[in-house]
């Protein structure tokens, strides 16, 4: 038993006598990093945006008054068959866009017109009775309390007139509001209604834009702030179209930052009268910068980690050779603006020197690499 026992132990601890006495032939992983050198970044180059397209106006066409839809407007369909109107239609000022069975409010309507033509009677009947009663009690012919009634019944009558009317006017509007219309030429983005649909007053049946004219909308820092400026004209181009510069003005610059990004809001109006430019679509501009003549040092983005030194600093991984070894070293950098995928370096970096892109957040000071391609 106890020569097994011995046997087994030995077993266990035999492959780490191997592994020991042969370490020389045992090597640790190297962490593979790529890198890029740092390089001169052309201050005076022009700074690219991405941009969002917008319409210039947008409303929403909300019903006014409760009722089952009765009709949408039909159009002429790509496959020729006609269709309700829908999302990417254009429409024009007044076009009657969608119907609410009408049959409660122009009975309202005729109500409100025979309780029109009823006042309308009885004060002509009043009236004939005032004129009469004025006569007579000028000369002293009708005694006070009967004038006074005539007066009275006169003034009713009046008012009974005036109300009958803003009645009907009510009625008239609200059978009006049975069908939707839009207020000016748009298209249309968004449809929220069906035949048979009950909608009630607010609830929303189109949502209609002005593209007539489009909004770019961007945002640039406060270092950027100053090179930009109110009525200025800027190109822009859209992956959409190709080869197609679109010339438009600075019409808006937010006055404070997004309390969030710490940005400012820039707004460009472009006129649109193809149709060509869609909202939603994306769009790019460059804004050039003012001269300088101060080289500016510039790494990757992907090369920038967090300071071990400072709570709020920034750092990054260089590499140097030495007996055939490549190491890294941290660095502490001060950082300059965003140049697209890059970013200033105001102090830490030289050019020449190679930056960690691929791994940065993997290795630690002093750490050996390998160099990948």
């Amino acid at each position: 038993m106890q020569t097994l026992f011995k046997i087994l132990i030995v077993s266990f601890i035999a492959p780490f006598f191997i592994i020991g006495c042969g370490g020389d032939n045992y090597k640790k992983t190297i962490t593979p990093v790529r890198v890029e050198e740092v390089r001169i970044q052309d201050e005076n180059a022009p700074l690219r945006y991405t941009a969002t397209i917008t319409p210039y106006s947008q409303v929403n066409l909300d019903f006014k008054v409760q009722g089952y839809v009765l009709e949408i407007l039909q159009v002429e369909g790509a496959d020729g068959r006609m269709r309700d109107i829908q999302e990417g239609d254009f429409v024009t000022k007044g076009l009657p866009l969608a119907l609410v069975d009408p049959t409660e409010y122009l009975a309202k309507v005729v109500e409100a017109k025979s309780r029109l033509s009823e006042a309308r009677a009885r004060l002509q009947n009043d009236t004939q009775d005032y004129n009469r009663a004025e006569v007579l009690y000028s000369q002293q012919s009708m005694i006070a309390p009967e004038y006074d009634r005539a007066v009275k019944n006169y003034k009713v009558s009046n008012a009974q007139v005036i109300a009958s009317e803003a009645n009907l006017i009510e009625a008239e509007q609200n059978l009006s509001y049975c069908t939707l219309t839009p207020p000016s030429n748009g298209v249309l983005l968004k449809r929220s209604i069906e035949v048979g649909a009950l909608v009630r007053p607010g609830s929303e049946g189109f949502v209609l834009a002005d593209v007539s004219a489009i909004k770019v909308l961007f945002s640039v820092p406060d270092v950027v702030l100053g090179d930009v400026s109110l009525g200025e004209e800027m190109e822009v181009t859209t992956a959409s179209i190709k080869d197609t510069i679109f010339l438009g003005r600075i019409t808006e610059i937010a006055p404070a930052a997004n309390t969030r990004t710490r940005v400012f809001n820039v707004e460009i109006t472009i006129q649109n009268p193809e149709n060509l430019l869609k909202p939603g679509m994306i769009a790019s501009l460059n804004v050039f910068k003012g001269n300088s003549t101060d080289p500016v040092y510039a790494a990757p983005l992907s090369s920038i980690v967090r300071s071990v030194n400072t709570q709020d600093g920034y750092a990054v991984f260089t590499v140097k050779e030495k007996d055939g070894k490549t190491t890294t070293e941290r660095r502490d950098v001060k950082l300059g603006n965003i140049y697209g995928n890059r970013i200033a370096v105001i102090e830490g970096l030289q050019q020449g020197e190679k930056v960690i892109t691929m791994g940065a957040q993997q290795v630690r000071n002093g750490q050996e690499v390998t160099i990948i391609k």
